[in-house]
């Protein structure tokens, strides 16, 4: 069995603390980082042809007999939903997707996909469960599968098996997030993975729903034109959404029966806006040619990032309201036709309320901070699956778990994915041939900054940009003068406490 390194955790919970005391005590702004030289991705994702390859586009051998073998699979249900396991073929395309791709492995492989033990609580109720099983040395389990801002603390913990030591795992595959791999590779290794094949990956992806019908009645161009040209900016979503507002109610006061260019929210407990973070560029860590971690906080770009998207949530077609979205109105107002634009995740576009909208409406990718920032980017949400290999799997075992997950992924890519984006989201779900055109463009498109993915260690994260917004005013340099210190202290600690790089 192979030694575990889940005892750095807790070195890095003593190291961090007194960073933190150091920190909070700061005023002084700490120097800004010369981004110049810093690595960035190449390509966010692996570009796929016009038409997807048919078939497995896995490199795995032909002839595989894993002896009937059992996998197991260990996660949460609340996030898995119909992600991960159905019982039976109902005809509905999604479902049967998963169950053809399930005996699709089983019969490939010969191994047999167990009885998954999923854990029905909070984000945290899995991640404690497992985390318990790994650290009393039990080999339970070959898979766990959960989301991926507590499974990323795991993975720093040492609790998983290095996917790139594994002979049958290559992630440099299409069907493997590219983005998601640049963001969660530490020093050459990589603990967990997630792929352009599993339906959560796409569900969590940030996105901007555009009405057609009050565009066309009021004389707009759609964006999508201005997105394949790269001109879609948040100057422009802006300019756009100020000819949209009309007091409905007459009562001199921006409220939820009026009519809005855009909408969205501005609590701090909703991550509705997060999806900022990517779409602006603003980044808070980057590689260097090592693959690994360094502090990369631009506060100029950030800045200049947050001066637009206040003019956006502020400006004058637009309504920012204080409730929650999954409770507030600002999903209604959009969905009645009374909001031009909205901020959503791609899962909008499944949902009840989207599919009885009576407007069409369009998909294209959160706007760009200018025309000369090179790519759109695409957040996806911090509930997103990953899958990693328990540390406790033996180490004659990992082998074929590791070839279980490859087939698994392929044939996610081959099976699931053109169900739920060809035939559910594109031909279904949205409403044009350019709305499906443009979720190529997003899905190819994911970037994550690896602040987010380790959101619960890192100093800076999502509640940065968060705490921003709530407050409504440019907050940034005062906010990074308190944490920036902290922030840099802990960058350069963090290779090494969690994933051993040497001085």
């Amino acid at each position: 069995m192979k030694t575990r390194r889940i005892t750095a955790f807790l070195l890095a919970e003593a190291l961090l603390l007194p960073m933190c005391t150091v920190g909070c005590s700061e005023t002084e702004q700490p120097a800004q980082q010369n981004t110049d030289t810093l690595s960035s991705p190449i390509s966010t994702e692996t570009e796929l042809e016009t038409e997807p390859q048919p078939g497995l586009l896995d490199s795995l051998p032909e002839a595989i007999d894993l002896g009937g073998t059992e996998i197991r699979c260990f996660g949460r249900v609340t996030v898995l939903g119909d992600e991960l396991t159905v019982d039976e073929l109902t005809g509905e395309v999604i479902n049967d997707a998963v169950y053809t791709r399930d005996l699709n492995v089983e019969n490939r492989l010969n191994v047999k996909i167990g009885d998954y033990l999923l854990v029905n609580g909070s984000d945290y109720d899995a991640f404690y469960e497992m985390r318990s099983t790994i650290n009393a040395g039990s080999d339970d389990y070959d898979l766990f599968i959960n989301n991926s801002y507590t499974s990323a603390q795991m993975a720093a913990e040492g609790c998983f098996v290095d996917l790139k030591s594994l002979e049958y795992i290559d992630l440099e595959k299409p069907y493997w997030s590219q983005g998601y791999n640049w963001a969660s590779s530490v020093g050459g290794r990589q603990f967990l993975a997630t792929g352009k094949g599993f339906l959560g990956f796409y569900r969590h992806i940030f996105i901007t729903c555009f009405n057609k019908t009050l565009f066309q009645r009021y004389g707009v161009e759609e964006p999508y034109q201005s997105v394949l040209e790269g001109k879609w900016t948040i100057d422009l979503q802006n300019s756009i959404a100020s000819g949209f507002y009309s007091d409905l109610n007459g009562n001199g006061k921006k409220d939820a029966a009026d009519q809005y260019g855009y909408v969205t929210n501005g609590v701090r407990e909703t991550g509705i806006n997060d999806g900022f973070w990517a779409a602006l560029d603003m980044r808070a860590v980057s590689k260097d040619e090592g693959d690994w971690y360094i502090a990369a906080f631009d506060l100029e770009k950030v800045s200049d990032g947050v001066d637009k998207l206040l003019a956006l949530l502020h400006g004058e077609g637009s309504g920012l309201f204080g409730e929650n979205l999954n409770d507030g109105p600002v999903t209604k107002i959009f969905t009645e036709g009374r909001a031009a634009m909205i901020n959503n995740m791609l899962n909008f576009a499944e949902s009840g309320v989207a599919r009885e909208m009576e407007d069409e409406y369009g998909i294209v990718p959160m706007a760009k901070a200018s025309e000369e920032q090179s790519e759109y980017y695409a957040l996806d949400q911090d509930q997103f699956i990953v899958y990693g290999i328990p540390i406790t799997v033996p180490a004659d075992r990992t082998d074929n778990i590791g070839m279980f997950l490859e087939a698994y992924a392929s044939e996610s890519f081959a099976t699931v994915r053109p169900a739920y984006y060809e035939t559910a989201l594109s031909k279904k779900y949205a409403n044009d041939q350019e709305s499906v055109e443009m979720l190529d463009i997003i899905t190819n498109s994911v970037l994550i900054d690896p602040a987010i993915l380790y959101l619960t260690l890192s100093p800076i994260n999502i509640y940065f940009l968060r705490d921003i917004i709530a407050s409504g005013e440019n907050t940034t340099a005062s906010s990074y003068a308190r944490v920036g210190k902290t922030f840099e202290k802990f960058m350069e600690k963090f290779n090494k406490v969690y994933y051993g790089k040497e001085d």
